[in-house]
Order: structure tokens, then sequence, then C-alpha cells
């Protein structure tokens, strides 16, 4: 497992670039000023081209992008422009975060590793591409919680979501047979943890609640059940959105879709989406078969 640390110094143009990317979406957290996040990432784009992570058609796909989501928040523009910027900034999204835009050459950091006996190899990559719709949607004023007041009250409300929701999520994931109990603590738990809460939770987050559930219930409210519905189907959008892991990995993704969604839903903070998608994550990566049974 040491080999992940071997692989990351050997390319140190590729480390400061990522390092940087993971700066500039922390910096948001801090102040949302485009002179801060907007000078570290392209540094992190500078070193990116350098040591051959992005090209220009990348760096142009994400400029569009950034201009597309900064458009669709512009309340003085007429509807139909914000709208069309909105259609096109979710298609754009989307490809991004499939990696169906060329420009981009994610950094595999750990290839076809078992975890334990019964697990299904395992890889993990740095995703350049899906980490920057993330930093997109987040740099256009999104509100991000700065105080400690805030951060308290954000994590006593999303505890029981995240209880609740992890019980049902390991219940489901072992009735359907994706995974069993199988406590590890590998090597590489640490470097995981970080690219996980980066680089997966808060690009996801960002993206399905931070932007399709809030505009989506924005649409919706008139309605009586509003808030249920744009909840339901943005939750069954991110269960699609992982039909790679298979129909079970896509029925316990909805699940923690709408526990996601919920939690958020309930306190209007992303931080709430954020934190229990991290936290069912590192629960399933130590407590359960990691990413799933081998015979599944």
């Amino acid at each position: 497992m040491t080999m992940i640390y071997d692989l990351l110094w050997s390319n140190p143009l590729s480390l400061i670039s990522y390092f940087l990317l993971l700066l500039s979406i922390l910096s948001l957290w801090i102040k949302q000023d485009i002179k801060i996040w907007g000078t570290i990432t392209v540094a992190s784009l500078v070193c990116g081209v350098i040591s051959d992570r992005i090209d220009i058609i990348g760096i142009i796909s994400i400029v569009i992008l950034c201009l597309l989501y900064h458009t669709v928040n512009r309340i003085n523009l007429i509807l139909f422009i914000r709208v069309a910027s909105g259609v096109l900034a979710i298609i754009l999204s989307v490809m991004l975060a499939a990696h169906l835009i060329p420009g981009f050459n994610n950094w595999k950091v750990v290839d076809s590793v078992s975890l334990t006996e019964t697990s299904l190899p395992y890889s993990m990559y740095l995703n350049m591409d899906k980490t920057l719709v993330g930093l997109a949607i987040l740099s256009v004023g999104i509100p991000l919680v700065k105080s400690l007041k805030e951060w308290s009250s954000v994590l006593r409300s999303t505890l029981p979501v995240f209880l609740v929701g992890l019980i049902a999520l390991a219940s489901v994931s072992q009735i359907l047979g994706y995974t069993h109990w199988d406590f590890k603590f590998p090597d590489l738990f640490f470097v995981w943890a970080l690219i996980n809460l980066i680089f997966t939770c808060v690009s996801e987050e960002a993206f399905f609640r931070g932007f399709l559930q809030k505009n989506l219930f924005k649409i919706l409210q008139k309605y009586k059940y509003g808030n249920i519905l744009s909840l339901i189907i943005v939750s069954i959008l991110f269960g699609l959105a992982h039909f790679a892991g298979g129909f079970k990995y896509v029925i316990l993704s909805t699940i923690a879709g709408t526990v996601y969604g919920y939690a958020y839903q309930k306190t209007e903070r992303i931080e709430a989406g954020i934190l229990c998608h991290f936290g069912v994550n590192t629960f399933h990566f130590i407590f359960l078969t990691y990413p799933a049974l081998a015979n599944t």
C-alpha cells in the first residue's frame, strides 16, 4: 500500500497541481473571492499543463462552464438566457464528470488493488475534470458555513439524519449481498480520505445538491409536494449516475442520495450533504467490503 505514496512523490508537478486545486476549493470556505480561488486555480492549471494533466481543450471547457454557471446566477438577465445557460451547464458538467470531454489526463493513483480477500479490485483516480465542476459551482455564490456557530448548528441537525441513513444503507447493502462486515484500516486510508472528501464528496454534492436540488426546488416549490419531488428526482438521478457499479449500486446510491438530499434540505447547507456523504463513504471503507464483494 505504500506504493501510493511513492507514486505521488514521483511526479511532483502533478502533485502540486492537485494540491493547489484542493487549496482553491478549501479557500472558498474562508472567502469566496475570485482573486483568491482564481489565482490558486490558475496556478494549479499551469502546473497541470506542464505535467500533462490538462491541455488547452480542457481549460477552455472549464472556462465555458464557469461562464455558464455565472450566467445562471445573474438575476438581472432574462429568464430564457438563464434557463438555457443552466441546461448547457448541466450537460457540460455531466460530460466532464463522466470524462467525456477531451483535454484531461486524470492521475490513477491506485491501480486494481484488492483491499481484502473477498473484495473487488479497487482503482482510484484524481479526477481534475470532475473536481473543477464542483469548484465552478461553489465559486458562484453558494452560501458556505464559515463560523464555528454555524458549523455546530449544521452538525447537530445533520447527525440524526446521518445515523439513520447509515444504518439503512449498511443494512440494505448486506441484504442485497453487495457488502459484508469487513473491518480494515489500510495504509492508504488517509490519502483515500482526503481524495474522497474533496475530489468526490464536495464535487458531487456541489452539483447534485448545490445546483440541481436547489434549482429544481425553486421550480417546484409552488406545488404542494415540491420539496419532496425535488428530493426524489435528484436522488434518482444521483443513483443513475452510479450505474457503472451495477444495479445494486444504483439502488444503494439512490438511497444514499435521499439521505444526503434530506440533510441538505433540512439545513439548507451543502455542508450537511458533504458530511453525510463523506461519513457514509468512510464507514463503508473501514467497516464493510470495499468497494464491493467480488461475487457481486
